[in-house]
């Protein structure tokens, strides 16, 4: 990390950094805290929920091309995509926290208000996403910073993911029990604003560095140059399967709600705080346990980071991606037979196992965090000097698509996979006496209320938050194999290339002034 403080002030790391963190909180409370919110607060269906999930990517197909173009295509004194940056930091406060309104429509009525608010989000979000993506490669022009500077930021990024997925739940817990829609709001606000207010003080701490002079160019054209780079492709397919390695973290706050209901005696401890204190609080079971459950991962992901300049003097970014595959494929596996067969995770021995083995299930996720953006800024490169032309937009628009459509088709078959197996939380709520009381003793023995066998859906949620995520791990490795790219010769000609740019603009420069001192002559 020493390196980058050589090359790059620290005033331009930390700003960059604040990108990553504003990002990453902003959507963590959405990957966190949405679904609960909408089946076990707002009254939706799992269907309907994967429904309002998946029906807003169909504007995605139009709104992430279209906010690629016109990326592509702007080109003012502050760079190409900083200028997002400074525009749609507070709007995004404000759609974030709209999607957890306490409205109170019938079903129908709040499931209509649930897809707008979330197309309202996602194009607020999307306005700033895709510039921030496209920043990398303009900012940092060299591949190894680059790799370091990236590794750095989402370090500080990470914390960013972390804080909503610990905290959330027990600050919207501050409202109590009868009151969850106003907390769940309250807790929106709060982080949405602790995300986008560093997001808009970042602008003012770095600079574009890769001068894009301006060109008439349509998003198609584009399309046709990507599409013909197979490393492009390649790095596409892998990114669409990537997007499942962490998707079943949508179901922590269902395991910590159901699947360790009565672990931890909530209404015993709130009196004891009462009593000892005198203070009166209503705690929540996912308030108390999603911060615990998620030390181990947090702590991994931002080890993970940290530690791939480290892998890469090693190896070369494809090896790697390949290597916490499987690493992460079985850490997965394990992690399920675990918890259902040998420590229970329904007990509090179980919990404290599956902490532990979440610092190594998450470990891939925060690797390839950083190899995705490495990667997919190589590619960037590598088009420009083979066309002249610099595609940012058009690439992580692209990306950003793909990432999301993988999203909402893995999210609607989670979510019903799990509805089709009998989860209702009113019928839930009543089984557990209001969550006082597990909602099964065993994880291998049938507990069966109405027709439903709780112990089956509980171990199909325990799943998808596990094993599944091995699934992504294995079909995001088959595309890399295909993947060709020599890292050494590239930065060898990356190197002369920009040197030979530089010196033609300079010259272009020169060729100006002199016209313009000749002309006034």
């Amino acid at each position: 990390m020493k390196n980058i403080f050589k090359n790059k002030t620290a005033r331009e790391i930390m700003a960059f950094s604040l990108l990553p963190f504003g990002m990453s909180t902003i959507y963590g409370i959405m990957s966190t805290a949405l679904n609960l919110y909408l089946t076990d607060v707002l009254g939706l269906s799992l269907a309907m929920t994967g429904v309002v999930l998946s029906a807003t990517k169909v504007w995605d197909a139009i709104n992430d091309p279209m906010m690629g173009m016109i990326v592509d295509k702007t080109h003012t004194k502050m760079g190409k995509c900083r200028p997002y940056i400074f525009w749609m930091s507070f709007p995004v406060i404000i759609v974030t926290a709209l999607l957890f309104a306490p409205v109170n429509f019938s079903q129908k009525g709040n499931f209509i208000y649930a897809i707008v608010a979330y197309l309202l989000y996602y194009t607020i979000y999307t306005a700033l996403d895709i510039p921030y993506q496209g920043l990398t490669p303009l900012v940092f022009p060299e591949d190894k910073k680059r790799v370091k500077a990236i590794s750095f930021s989402n370090i500080i990024g990470s914390l960013g993911s972390v804080l909503p997925s610990i905290l959330f739940f027990t600050v919207a817990g501050l409202w109590g029990r009868e009151h969850q829609k106003e907390g769940y709001f309250g807790a929106a606000l709060i982080f949405a604003a602790l995300g986008g207010i560093p997001m808009f003080f970042s602008a003012f701490g770095f600079k574009e560095k890769v001068y894009i002079p301006p060109k008439k160019e349509k998003y198609i054209d584009g399309l046709k140059i990507v599409f013909k780079d197979k490393k492009f492709v390649c790095l596409t397919i892998a990114a669409f399967f990537s997007a499942i390695v962490n998707m079943g973290a949508m179901f922590l706050p269902y395991f910590a709600k159901w699947n360790c209901a009565g672990v931890i005696p909530i209404d015993d401890l709130c009196a004891w705080i009462k009593n000892t204190f005198g203070i009166s609080i209503q705690l929540t079971s996912e308030g108390l346990l999603i911060p615990l459950l998620q030390i181990g991962s947090g702590l991994s992901y931002m080890l993970s980071m940290a530690l791939v300049p480290v892998f890469l003097k090693k190896m070369d970014k494809k090896t790697l991606w390949i290597g916490v595959s499987i690493f992460g494929i079985i850490a997965d596996v394990l992690c399920f037979v675990i918890g259902v067969w040998i420590i229970p995770y329904n007990t509090v021995a179980g919990a404290v196992t599956y902490t532990i083995m979440r610092f190594f299930t998450n470990f891939p996720v925060g690797v390839m965090t950083v190899l995705l953006v490495a990667m997919f800024s190589d590619v960037v490169d590598d088009i420009e000097m083979r066309t002249g032309k610099r595609l940012e937009g058009t690439v992580f628009s692209f990306r950003s698509l793909v990432n999301k459509i993988a999203i909402a088709v893995f999210n609607v078959l989670m979510l019903d996979i799990v509805d089709k197996f009998g989860y209702n939380a009113d019928t839930m709520t009543k089984i557990t006496d209001n969550l006082s009381r597990p909602l099964i003793e065993s994880t291998t023995q049938a507990a069966i209320y109405g027709g439903i066998n709780y112990t089956t859906l509980l171990n199909v949620i325990f799943f998808m938050l596990t094993a599944f995520g091995a699934i992504g791990l294995l079909l995001q490795s088959i595309p890399m194999l295909f993947y060709k790219f020599d890292e050494k010769a590239q930065a060898d000609k990356l190197k002369a290339f920009r040197e030979e740019k530089q010196k033609r603009e300079i010259e272009e420069l020169n060729a100006i002034a002199a016209g313009a001192a000749s002309s006034e002559k």
